[in-house]
């Protein structure tokens, strides 16, 4: 039977001890380089981080939303409060820029002291062609937030025009209307047009 030798146990020991240092060690500089890419990506207003908030707090509540769809000309009238607001509001998330790879790809024009614009640079291709927000001045919250989201390809091009109203209630800042209207072109097909509105019942 194999034994430890006595004389064995503190090099045992003091292996361990140096392998619980490199894994702290190992996760305090990975946790330091998640928050370096956090600062990174935040080169932008954080549309992303303002979203995810409102989708909690729309999802508890389940306020009544009445929507207006008109499709082609076709006009269509809904109310109800059982929404997916992740799903519902998809496109102002993907209106986010806060990505590594755009931080240079955006101008920043600041129209006002209430208002802030992210316009897409000469030979950058990507969706979201500009991103504005309207801020309150005295308590630094977005009220408006607007952004073009175009997308086109060989077969297939889309124009989305996004628009996410606030209001202050209660000393919180919560969504009271969203829209979406563009149209969107299939290959040999004719160009499709929408247009929606909704009014959150808070």
């Amino acid at each position: 039977m194999y034994r430890i030798h006595k004389n064995a146990l503190p090099n045992l020991a003091f292996k361990h001890c140096i392998t619980l240092i490199i894994l702290v060690l190992s996760t305090f500089i990975f946790a330091c380089r998640n928050k370096e890419e956090e600062r990174t990506a935040n080169t932008y207003f954080d549309l992303k981080g303002l979203i995810e908030n409102q989708i909690v707090y729309l999802s508890e509540r389940k306020p009544k939303v009445t929507k207006t769809i008109v499709l082609n000309g076709k006009k269509e009238v809904s109310s109800t409060a059982s929404i997916n607001w992740q799903k519902e509001l998809e496109l102002f998330m993907q209106a986010d820029i806060n990505k590594p790879a755009f931080k240079n790809s955006y101008s920043t024009v600041k129209r006002s002291e209430s208002e802030l614009e992210y316009v897409i640079r000469n030979g950058e291709d990507l969706n979201v062609r500009f991103l504005k927000i309207r801020m309150d001045t005295l308590q630094k919250q977005p009220y408006f937030i607007q952004a073009l989201i175009k997308s086109e390809n060989k077969i297939y091009n889309s124009e989305k025009y996004i628009e996410l109203t606030f209001a202050n209630k209660n000393n919180e800042w919560h969504p009271v209307s969203y829209s979406v209207k563009g149209h969107q072109k299939l290959l040999m097909m004719d160009p499709k047009s929408f247009d929606i509105s909704a009014k959150i019942g808070l």
